[in-house]
């Protein structure tokens, strides 16, 4: 079977699933990701080089506040997405404009609470992350900045991903793209030229965001676009029904944030506060590996979506088929480069000289064990989304993120800390890969 395009929305897919289809989406959305958590490394690797360890930590530490601002984002935008593919393939395009701008005004809203509320309670809010007396400072000033471009965040994510639901899954790497020259650019200026130390990072970072969130808007606003805003009268039956649908994505955003706390706290215990930075070199490679996987299955989840619209059970199974393939060779390939190479990719964030460098390069060996099942489990979770079994998908991904890997990284600091909590990420991911394998045998039956 192949899709059965809507005639007056030619942009719509038309090819059944086919490799072709499935990389015009993965890949423009996989270049997306990258390119956004490529500047948030960058972030890293100028504060490092031009401020110091203790600065990369105090932004490490802060770093649970983006994935909030992100799981925000994903949480409205991955249900948000669904429900308008399903209504397109369906044919009703009114539907999809109204459920999309309903989405964009509570953005607005929830991004007003949020500014508010980080803006008075920075100090606080940097201990609760995991701040010490040698990073608070460093982390305070980081949430006062970026906590002003809350709205940049999260509606810039929003806009991304619905350019792909409108057929113009490019334009997400062009939006993403200008985002990180401007963030990049900044970050040179402001660190390097200004002397702006972490103040200026999280400037460069915020400005990065305007500047994507205004491309987009400039798409959808210029009447180019299928989709368009327009008048809605609010229906919570439909936010009842995008919470839900996002909570997968979402999860594994706000995992990341939660297990950085965590991880944050237990290395405070075990190892003091100098110790910190090694984390954060590998939450840094953490977060491109999930970015990658993230891309691999958002770009899928459109696909299966508009299929499921139209009927198309044979395109559903080939789409899964294909993530499941790609997420298993980035993965694969990954795991390589930690094993052969880690000393290089560690080497980005800390100096060759630097008393950590050993310690985080035995780490991140230890650690990107977990990258390959975790990558099948963000799929997983992905596919169940998109197929809008929302119960299945949230198990998996709530499971995965608040209760396995913590249970894990726990456990494992209880039996004797040390070096041991770095594998705790491998047994936490296997875990929920058997779950997810449980799951997925049950939706297909």
């Amino acid at each position: 079977m192949s899709f059965r395009a809507n005639p007056s929305h030619p942009s719509i897919p038309s090819a059944s699933g086919s490799w072709r289809t499935f990389f015009r989406y993965v890949l423009p959305s996989v270049s997306a990701m990258v390119l956004f958590s490529a500047y948030t490394i960058i972030d890293g690797i100028f504060v490092s080089r031009g401020v110091g360890e203790l600065a990369l930590a105090a932004v490490n530490i802060s770093l649970p506040f983006i994935n909030i601002l992100s799981g925000v984002a994903i949480l409205l935008s991955m249900g948000t997405s669904t429900l308008c593919a399903f209504a397109m393939g369906e044919g009703d395009h009114d539907r999809a404009e109204r459920v999309f701008t309903q989405t964009v005004v509570v953005i607005l809203a929830v991004s007003a609470v949020i500014t508010l509320g980080v803006s008075l309670f920075a100090e606080p809010l940097g201990y609760l992350l995991g701040a010490g007396p040698q990073t608070i400072g460093y982390t305070a000033e980081y949430l006062h900045i970026v906590c002003l471009f809350s709205v940049c965040f999260i509606l810039s994510y929003c806009l991304e991903v619905m350019v792909k639901v409108d057929g113009r899954p490019q334009l997400a790497v062009i939006g993403v793209g200008t985002s990180f020259l401007v963030n990049v650019g900044l970050d040179y200026v402001f660190i390097f030229r200004l002397g702006w130390e972490v103040w200026g990072a999280a400037l460069a970072t915020g400005l990065a965001q305007l500047a994507s969130m205004a491309f987009f808007l400039s798409y959808f606003l210029s009447g180019k676009s299928n989709l368009k805003f327009r008048r809605f009268r609010l229906r919570l039956k439909d936010l009842r029904r995008i919470l839900p649908l996002g909570i997968a994505d979402c999860s594994i955003e706000l995992m990341l944030g939660f297990l950085t706390l965590l991880y944050n706290h237990v290395i405070l215990s075990a190892f003091g506060e100098g110790c910190l930075p090694i984390y954060a070199v590998i939450a840094y490679i953490s977060l491109l590996v999930s970015m990658v996987m993230q891309g691999v299955a958002q770009g899928m989840m459109p696909l299966v979506s508009l299929a499921v619209g139209q009927n198309d059970k044979t395109s559903i199974r080939l789409y899964l088929k294909q993530c499941l393939i790609t997420v298993a060779a980035v993965g694969i390939l990954v795991e390589l480069v930690c094993q052969l190479a880690p000393g290089t990719l560690v080497s980005l964030l800390l100096e060759g000289d630097s008393s950590l460098f050993g310690q985080t390069v035995s780490a991140l060996r230890q650690y990107a064990l977990s990258y390959l099942p975790a990558g099948v489990s963000i799929a997983l979770a992905g596919y169940f989304a998109a197929l809008g079994r929302s119960g299945s998908s949230a198990l998996l991904s709530l499971s995965r993120g608040f209760v396995l890997l913590p249970a894990a990284l726990l456990v494992f600091y209880a039996l004797g800390g040390g070096t041991g909590i770095w594998l705790a990420a491998l047994t936490g991911e296997a875990v929920t890969l058997a779950l997810g394998l449980i799951l997925l045998y049950r939706v297909e039956r």
